[in-house]
């Protein structure tokens, strides 16, 4: 089967409407509250809340942005990775809302990241906790080869201090969009990895998203739950 046949197996025509939007209005009467995901027991180094800076204005940033293909091994400083995930997708609003569009408000990625330097964050595998604005160690320790070999692509490049990953909560969504949220996820994906892009640049880093990866493989590096699917992937430096 073609990509393009199993993308349309979640089309909507004029029969399928009617059941998804009972569904949808079903969890809507249900008054169903999401959650942003946390790791409570697990290593957590918190990070720093940030102001909105009112300069430079957005146009430079957008202009400007490229990915880099050769990057630099150095861990961005606290102030700065807090900032980036802040503004990236930190909770900004009630209902846990942030600057990330989310299909019915449900708030169904999660954004993990692999560090690979050591410095005042300690190699490994993280989770970025919107609510508490934290990192939380999932994995203590990384290996760039080791995650060469799961993100093929990642070779194409040199250096890079980290690895964004993002990971959609199916789970979350399924149960007001049925089968036709993996797409709501798959878009909302795109959304957060330009706000990474966005905000690496603001701050003079380079993110470049990846494409060529190994989902389950690291899915299962994260010990990530059955209904989570790996969607996107980065990796971040400053531009050589």
């Amino acid at each position: 089967m073609t990509s393009a046949a199993l993308y349309r197996q979640t089309e909507m025509d004029r029969t399928t409407w009617p059941e998804f939007r009972d569904q949808v209005q079903a969890f809507v009467a249900a008054e169903a509250v999401s959650r942003p995901r946390s790791y409570p027991g697990y290593p957590n180094w918190p990070l720093e809340r940030c102001r909105p800076r009112l300069w430079p204005a957005l146009e430079p940033t957008l202009w400007s942005r490229r990915s880099a293909m050769k990057l630099t091994a150095d861990l961005p400083p606290r102030r700065q990775l807090s900032r980036l995930l802040q503004f990236s997708h930190g909770v900004s609003g009630g209902f846990h809302r942030g600057p990330t569009p989310s299909a019915g408000g449900l708030q169904a990625l999660e954004l993990f990241l692999v560090n690979f330097t050591d410095g005042w964050l300690p190699p490994g595998l993280y989770h970025y906790g919107r609510s508490e604005h934290c990192l939380a160690q999932i994995v203590a320790g990384a290996e760039r080869d080791a995650w060469g070999a799961m993100a093929p692509s990642l070779n194409l490049l040199a250096g890079g201090a980290l690895l964004w990953v993002v990971v959609g909560d199916s789970a979350r969504v399924a149960e007001k969009y049925g089968e036709r949220g993996l797409r709501f996820l798959i878009l909302e994906a795109g959304h957060l990895m330009q706000n990474l892009c966005l905000m690496s640049q603001r701050l003079g880093y380079s993110t470049v998203p990846l494409g060529g990866f190994f989902e389950r493989d690291i899915a299962h590096a994260f010990l990530l739950p059955p209904d989570d699917v790996v969607l996107n992937a980065g990796a971040c430096g400053r531009a050589v």
